[in-house]
């Protein structure tokens, strides 16, 4: 069972990751770079002869990108996406932890695994029923930002019910590399849509969160009391943790199946609570500084990479037509 369970919320946890990387990738389709009609010159004949045979491009995509991302202030309305997601997630984290600690984890869980694919989806879909509306996309991202909070109270209790107060260290920092493991899969599906079809882009990551919570209400057990699991320690090698390394005695009978407070024996902490407890505004202020970093890298360093891209090809095309002209004046 402690095996199942780290498995499952692993790969529950690492869909929510996986739902979050799309707009980071989506950003250098949502904005091109491209010369606005007053800085086209004809340096060259190659150049020319572009001009006179235009590409015909869907009604839906403008030179410049997804209007109104297409438009010169587009750091600023980028930016406004990422901040309009983290601000709600920020602020939801808060309430998430409290309602968490009161309700079932598994059906809190599922709802927030469900909303979380449908307002992914949501921004997806922009493309193609052809919105062109800022706040469409804003809106999508702080309700995503906010049902996204149910994720990490969550699984981390459940995770504490079934490994306890003991070998934290080992346990999380196995368990802890979901997060990686669905910022690749994520910039994986991500990529495959990005330069055909951005819209799926967001949609398929969606509804494997979605999925993901189905198999979070079926099969996720909150607690060892759930399935009347009584445990008696043994001494065990800490290569063995997450094999059976207890003699536990397992009943399947949902009558003994207890929600509530009474399932973890104490009551919910308060948020003062919280923050008297040692070390807990210490580590806070740690993760804000290692989160300041890696999301900065997170939803940026596409995006970056792709202007460097085209500064690069720009600089090639400016040699080319200096050779060009340099052959024809001898």
């Amino acid at each position: 069972y402690r095996a199942f369970i780290f498995s499952l919320t692993f790969l529950l946890y690492a869909s929510f990751h996986l739902s979050r990387k799309p707009i980071s990738i989506v950003k250098g389709e949502l904005h091109k770079h491209c010369a606005a009609s007053h800085e086209v010159e004809l340096n060259s004949y190659k150049e020319y002869a572009a001009q006179i045979q235009p590409v015909k491009k869907p009604s839906n995509v403008s030179q410049c990108g997804w209007e109104p991302f297409d438009k010169n202030n587009y750091k600023q309305l980028l930016g406004a996406l990422d901040y309009s997601f983290l601000c709600a997630y920020a602020i939801g984290m808060y309430l998430s932890g409290i309602i968490g600690e009161r309700l079932p984890i598994r059906y809190y869980l599922t709802v927030g695994m469900l909303a979380s694919g449908l307002f992914t989806a949501m921004f997806g879909l922009g493309y193609f029923y052809n919105i062109h509306n800022l706040w469409f996309y804003i809106m999508a991202q702080i309700a995503n930002g906010l049902v996204q909070t149910t994720g990490w109270p969550s699984v981390v209790t459940c995770i504490g019910n079934w490994f306890g107060k003991g070998r934290r260290g080992l346990i999380m920092g196995i368990w802890n590399s979901h997060t990686s493991v669905g910022n690749i899969l994520g910039s994986l599906i991500a990529a495959y849509w990005v330069s055909t079809c951005w819209g799926l882009s967001f949609v398929m990551p969606g509804v494997i969160i979605a999925a993901m919570g189905i198999v979070c209400f079926l099969f996720l057990i909150e607690h060892p009391k759930d399935i009347s699991c009584s445990c008696t320690p043994s001494n065990v090698k800490m290569e063995h943790l997450l094999i059976d390394s207890e003699n536990c005695s397992v009943s399947l009978n949902s009558s003994t199946v207890v929600t509530g407070e009474g399932r973890h024996g104490t009551s919910a902490i308060s948020f003062l609570g919280a923050l008297r407890i040692p070390g807990v505004v210490e580590f806070s202020l740690c993760l804000l500084f290692a989160k300041l970093v890696s999301y900065t890298f997170l939803f940026w360093l596409p995006l970056y990479i792709t202007n460097v891209e085209h500064l690069d090809a720009k600089r090639a095309g400016d040699l080319s037509t200096l050779f060009d002209v340099g052959g024809i004046f001898g």
